[in-house]
């Protein structure tokens, strides 16, 4: 097979064109950019690679896409050309195709797209005509046919479920794909209301809204999906749902309630993540999920079982936007670790719960933020981070975030920069005690910040020794055997 000559541009450029306005194509837009992109660059392949196409099919995403991403699409845009050729395309001249680059023989890597004549292709493959038949001949085949079909949807349905598990998922538009671990789609569900993008909620990443396992111990993958439409986010809440490994919708849940602090307020709680705890000998897994009121303060985290049931919740006094799950004390139980902002003078603030211990609200001293009518919570941990003058003179709050545990360390970032995104961060380190073992200003960013702010007026002045040392200063309000968290081994 040999694709089109340069001299033929033309004619390949109208013919990929045609394919871009069909019908087969209208409702598949990522396919189509990608077609663009690789149509763009058709006369000058070589210098095609997997990092240009990414920039160009997801420039929100580059950090979180790989080649993989990228053969996953070209993969289907190969099945789309050829679903293409299969109707509308059936008698057009020139074949538009995606050669196989997994196979290394020197030029053929860098082809990535190739227009094919029509009679080259057909002399290689010749179409055969069809044959007349009988009606008794067609009956016998169409139920033939028809019976084939149904064992081989039965066998396709069967081996989908117990081989293909969904381990993959991706948005386009208003669509959810789900796909297998090869990058193989599976299923896929449309939201007529479309998918919120506000604050970036899912162009993040899906890592914090989509979660694929057993939840119910019968070898079947159910897929966890916290879903926000694309309506202004203070009037809509996201909604948890919960599929099984063939699509089917098994429950939804919706986070957050009505409360008296919230002085009329709707209750529309938006859900930042979505993790599971591991089965145990005495409990099966456990669904655990942070939300928090829009616009304003209380934070939510709930424990579901696999029904979707809620068992217990634990609320607190401030924004609380990312958790994570782990052993922190090395007996294999998993801890929740959550980081965000409290209440309490607006400071960033990091809260440990045991899982079979959450319920109750965080006890506040300013009562306009304490919330009424629930037990005291009993956190393993609650931690305040000091904020920085800099901080203090320019926002209303400190952050923190990235919570992560690696061999029984605990590590986190507070930002001290908040707006238009968060920086001038701060860096956190304890070891599986719980004492600080570091505390400093990272890279130049926080130097920088501070350099300039203060470089000029009667406030002028350079970051101090004081004010590092004072980040060291990190407030226990539940936890420790001192109003501060110990100090060990601290590294400068």
């Amino acid at each position: 097979m040999k694709s089109a000559e340069p001299s033929d541009l033309t004619a390949t450029l109208d013919q990929i064109d045609k394919i871009l306005r069909s019908s087969t194509f209208a409702t598949k837009r990522q396919l189509r950019k990608l077609l663009e992109v690789l149509s763009k660059h058709i006369d000058s392949q070589g210098l095609l690679n997997p990092d240009l196409i990414i920039r160009e099919l997801w420039p929100d995403e580059i950090r979180t896409k790989r080649a993989a991403d990228v053969a996953t699409e070209m993969n289907r845009l190969r099945h789309a050309l050829e679903s293409f050729y299969e109707a509308e395309g059936y008698e057009d001249p020139i074949v538009i195709t995606l050669p196989n680059r997994s196979v290394t023989d020197g030029a053929q890597e860098k082809i990535w797209i190739a227009a094919v004549p029509r009679e080259d292709l057909e002399d290689e493959h010749p179409r055969q005509p069809a044959k007349p038949a009988t009606k008794t001949k067609l009956r016998v085949t169409i139920g033939i046919l028809a019976a084939g079909l149904a064992v081989a949807a039965y066998l396709l349905i069967h081996f989908l479920a117990h081989h293909n598990p969904p381990r993959l998922g991706r948005i386009d538009g208003s669509v959810l794909h789900i796909m297998d671990a090869d990058g193989r789609e599976l299923w896929s569900k449309t939201f007529p209301e479309g998918l919120s993008m506000d604050w970036f909620y899912y162009q993040r990443g899906l890592a914090r809204f989509l979660w694929f396992g057993d939840l119910e111990g019968n070898g079947h993958t159910s897929v966890l999906f916290s879903y926000l439409p694309a309506a202004t986010p203070m009037s809509r809440p996201s909604t948890l749902i919960c599929y099984s490994d063939q699509g089917k919708e098994k429950w939804r849940w919706t986070p957050g309630k009505e409360l008296p602090e919230l002085a009329g307020s709707p209750a529309t709680y938006i859900t930042w993540a979505v993790r599971v705890l591991h089965a145990t000998a005495n409990r099966p897994p456990r669904i655990v999920v942070l939300s928090q009121h829009q616009p304003w303060w209380p934070s939510q985290i709930a424990i579901l079982d696999s029904d979707g049931k809620t068992l217990s919740e634990y609320w607190h006094s401030g924004g609380l936007g990312t958790i994570i799950l782990a052993d922190l004390d090395g007996t294999g139980n998993e801890d929740i670790i959550a980081t965000g902002v409290s209440e309490y003078d607006h400071q960033a603030t990091l809260v440990v719960l045991d899982p079979d211990r959450v319920f109750g609200a965080s006890k506040e001293e300013a009562p306009e933020f304490q919330i009424h009518g629930m037990p005291p919570a009993q956190e393993k941990l609650r931690l305040l981070f000091r904020r920085s003058d800099l901080n203090r003179a320019l926002f209303q709050y400190n952050q923190a975030m990235d919570p992560s545990v690696d061999h029984g360390s605990l590590r986190l970032t507070v930002a001290e920069c908040i707006t238009p995104v968060p920086g001038c961060n701060i860096y956190y380190e304890f070891d599986k005690r719980l004492r600080l073992i570091a505390a400093y200003a990272g890279g130049d960013d926080f130097r920088s910040a501070h350099a300039r702010f203060y470089q000029n007026g009667k406030d002028a002045h350079l970051l101090s020794a004081e004010e590092q040392a004072a980040f060291q200063k990190v407030r226990c309000l539940v936890g420790c055997q001192s109003a501060f968290v110990p100090v060990a081994n601290l590294v400068p």
